[in-house]
């Protein structure tokens, strides 16, 4: 058995239960985060969970938008509430998930992650750039020349006739 700091052990029933067990107890525990209004560790993971906010709501809109076009056959007021209605629901729902804890863990975790990332400097960025499209300028150049050379050697000899169309479609 394990120690604790005081040297006593630690009893089988002294250890953490997880609530719910497997997916039905995530979900549980999903829908239970739908009726709250308070936030899970709110001074951690800010620019995390405003990025995929931001993201998520820009999905939405956009659906939303896309729906409000689809309607048009109905009257204006219809063309706004079922929007509007939907936009608040789902609204709701992506700011519970951004809220709910172990999604939140994820984002802490992820933003954790990225401030240890070492990102490049904007003139290294600028060279490493240049190099990738010169480099791909100069094989679009010499890939052109290949072609070039192989479609003049296969009209030279008769391979390739794109001028005479006489035996194309034809039945015999």
């Amino acid at each position: 058995m394990g120690k604790v700091k005081d040297g006593a052990a630690i009893s089988p029933s002294n250890k953490a239960v997880k609530s719910g067990s497997g997916k039905s107890g995530a979900f549980a525990q999903f829908v239970a985060n739908l009726t709250r209004t308070e936030r899970y560790k709110p001074l951690q993971g800010k620019m995390a969970r405003l990025l995929t906010t931001i993201g998520l709501a820009a999905v939405l809109l956009i659906g939303l938008f896309q729906l409000h076009e689809s309607l048009i056959d109905y009257s204006r007021p219809v063309r706004l509430a079922i929007p509007t209605v939907l936009g608040v629901v789902i609204g709701w729902f992506i700011y519970r998930m951004v809220e709910f804890p172990p999604f939140v863990e994820f984002l802490i975790a992820t933003e954790a992650e990225m401030n240890k990332v070492s990102w490049t400097s904007r003139d290294e960025l600028k060279r490493m750039t240049l190099v990738v499209l010169v480099t791909v300028s100069i094989m679009a150049v010499f890939l052109f020349g290949v072609d070039f050379l192989w479609q003049f050697l296969l009209r030279l000899f008769g391979v390739l006739r794109f001028g005479d169309t006489s035996d194309l479609g034809s039945n015999a």
